[in-house]
């Protein structure tokens, strides 16, 4: 019976009873058990390796099936497989050196991600980690999408830019916001909006002073007297003085829909040439002393230099135009393209 032997012990019987010399002392014998002992070894070789495998390696690409070849199972095939029954070892695998597969790969498309390990690590700084105890680590882009508990469009925030050349100017939409044919719906400017923890409710912008404006109507400004002094102001492009107790107000372009805004205002009516005195003693300009007075909005539809222009007069109780050292001014109204909801019901007695 031949014998299993490794790839050495094969050479070195090989050469001991293969002699090279024409002296005929080799016989049928010695060729034929050669030749046995090695196609009985062949396939020990090849599947175990040899235990002097650094000096019998595999130097070229190790063919085991053809591109072009037909069906397997056929008597004529040329091509097959590598069917490995106890699994395959990668003795460089940096975690073990001796790490067997016994399954087969699935490709990166077929792993289910439930089934890797170290889910629960928080490997993926690009993601926001669910139990938000670490921020994040650069800016978010939505991509133009609703964010909401729902996954519902028109609710909840949307981040939309205005210019498409400068991603910084952008609107944010909030809950409540839907398509034009929602707008009429009746209730629909009840809907969505800020909930704060007091259970108060921001339902849109329409409660918000779209322009204001404190100011004295007669003061020193730039070291000229007789010119509106400033104290605090939000969408005022400009303030004109026409005369005593007359103000012209421009607004920042863009600020109403058109001239049907409401505008509000009180003044102290006290000339702003008068020495000021705010203590509670008895002067004649102490706050206690204000003038009777009234602030008419005198005109909405007049335009200076292109912007949305009101007129202000304020009015002393004798019917003479009078300054004011304190005028303030609130200016609520539809912003361009803005809606205005249900219409209310209009009736009379």
């Amino acid at each position: 019976m031949p014998n299993q032997l490794n790839s050495g012990e094969l050479i070195a019987s090989i050469s001991a009873d293969l002699a090279d010399n024409n002296a005929g002392l080799i016989s049928a014998e010695d060729v034929r058990h050669n030749m046995e002992d090695t196609a009985y070894s062949i396939r020990r070789i090849v599947a175990s390796g040899d235990a002097n495998e650094t000096n019998f390696v595999f130097y070229n690409t190790l063919r085991v099936s053809k591109l072009s070849a037909p069906t397997a199972d056929l008597p004529t095939a040329t091509s097959g497989d590598i069917q490995v029954e106890s699994g395959i070892f990668f003795p460089n695998a940096p975690e073990n050196d001796a790490k067997r597969q016994v399954r087969p790969f699935l490709g990166s498309r077929s792993i289910d991600h439930s089934q890797l390990l170290n889910l629960d690590e928080d490997d993926h700084l690009q993601y926001y980690k669910l139990d938000g105890l670490r921020p994040l680590e650069g800016n978010m882009k939505t991509n133009g999408v609703w964010i909401n508990a729902s996954g519902q469009n028109y609710t909840g925030l949307k981040f939309r830019p205005d210019h498409t050349s400068d991603a910084t100017q952008q609107t944010i939409l909030v809950s409540g916001y839907s398509p034009s044919a929602r707008r009429t719906e009746a209730g629909f400017s009840n809907q969505g909006g800020f909930e704060f923890m007091d259970k108060s409710i921001i339902p849109n912008g329409k409660g918000m002073a779209k322009a204001w404006l404190s100011l004295a109507t007669s003061g020193i400004h730039n070291g000229q007297d007789d010119r509106p002094q400033l104290f605090a102001y939000h969408n005022i492009s400009g303030v004109h003085r026409i005369a005593e107790g007359q103000l012209a107000v421009t607004f920042t372009s863009g600020t109403f829909h058109d001239n049907s805004y409401v505008a509000i205002g009180t003044a102290s009516a006290r000339n702003t040439s008068t020495p000021k005195d705010y203590g509670l003693g008895g002067t004649a300009n102490n706050p206690a002393n204000f003038e009777v007075n009234t602030v008419g909005i005198a005109g909405r539809s007049g335009v200076r230099n292109g912007l949305r222009e009101c007129r202000v007069y304020i009015i002393d109780d004798d019917g003479s135009y009078q300054d004011s050292d304190r005028l303030d001014l609130v200016f609520f109204g539809y912003s361009p393209s803005e809606t205005s909801g249900t219409h209310p019901t209009i009736s009379r007695a």
